[in-house]
């Protein structure tokens, strides 16, 4: 008889120990405020107002980044020139930080500007866009293409 008690409390607290567990798992599975990341609607490169796919050495180049709230959106975002270098890390060029609070459906369209100083060529493909949004800790990196990255002559 006493063994049989003994093996009905070993399955009472194990079945109690699963329950325990489920119920944190529960507990942490539980819906949260999650915060969505902004879309990035559109990229683009100019060249004195006219869109470019290509670039010249000391040439102003402005980027243009087009980003929608899908939700509201209140914080930092960084939007990098970023050099594409073959067989090696990517390099950053230029970066430019901004705050923006936007509300969901609203979009904002930023451009940040640059001087080419070397062209395609070597180890160096071209130039392409980062953006990182820094409230929700993501990024959007331009497609790995020319076009849309940038070459220079």
């Amino acid at each position: 008889m006493q063994q049989t008690s003994k093996g009905f409390a070993f399955i009472v607290v194990v079945l109690l120990l699963i329950v325990i567990l489920g119920a944190f798992a529960l507990l942490f599975a539980w819906p949260v405020n999650v915060r969505y990341r902004p879309m990035v609607e559109e990229v683009f490169w100019d060249v004195d107002g006219e869109k470019v796919t290509t670039a010249s050495v000391g040439v102003s180049v402005k980027a243009h980044v087009r980003i929608r709230a899908t939700d509201e959106y209140v914080g930092l975002v960084i939007l990098k020139i970023r050099k594409d270098i073959a067989f090696w890390f990517d390099s950053d060029y230029q970066t430019l930080s901004v705050p923006i609070n936007l509300a969901g459906g609203e979009e904002k369209e930023f451009e940040i500007a640059f001087i080419p100083d070397k062209p395609t060529s070597g180890s160096l493909r071209g130039y392409f866009i980062e953006v990182d949004f820094k409230v929700t800790n993501t990024n959007w990196v331009m497609e790995n293409s020319y076009p849309p990255r940038l070459k220079v002559t």
